[in-house]
């Protein structure tokens, strides 16, 4: 075995066992400014998803509830502090579309909602394309290691800008 995957495999395991991180992240500020966004995101994009969206709880997987067509329609909206034109994927956590596929082999509709600081972006998963795999984020202080479905923003139609981004 060469010393570069060696010493790969020994980061790898002091992560996930916490030997390098040992603070909390803490989330509050993000996810303040996230719930803060999602209201004004649901009620400008809420009609062109379905109807009578109520949210749901902070434990729930996704974020509202509501129905179209007939059916329950489910929505999760991730608030970014970057442009669309960023990359040409968002990630969201892999748990999430597993959901997703549960509750639309059940006979929901879900749809995934991008607030990007210069537009809406949302997606039927229903026919969404993704590819799974691992990342990390180390920018609220500490190595936050996930899986997530990595999705080609291709697919997402744009919905009317919102004016109010911050």
């Amino acid at each position: 075995m060469g010393y570069d995957y060696i010493c790969y495999i020994s980061c790898v395991t002091r992560i996930w066992n916490g030997d390098n991180v040992k603070k909390r992240v803490n989330v509050k500020k993000d996810y303040d400014w996230g719930i803060g966004r999602e209201k004004l995101v649901i009620q400008h994009i809420g009609d062109e998803l379905g109807k009578g969206f109520e949210k749901l709880g902070k434990f729930d997987h996704f974020d509202y509830l509501g129905y179209r067509n007939g059916k329950q329609c489910y929505v999760e909206i991730k608030s970014r502090r970057i442009s669309k034109d960023a990359y040409e994927e968002t990630i969201v956590p892999a748990s999430k579309v597993a959901k997703a596929i549960e509750l639309i082999g059940m006979g929901n509709k879900v749809f995934f909602v991008i607030s990007f600081t210069n537009g809406i972006c949302y997606l039927d998963m229903s026919n969404a394309d993704f590819k799974l795999g691992y990342n990390a984020r180390t920018d609220r202080g500490a190595v936050e290691l996930n899986h997530y479905a990595f999705i080609p923003l291709q697919q997402f139609k744009t919905a009317e800008p919102l004016n109010t981004m911050d």
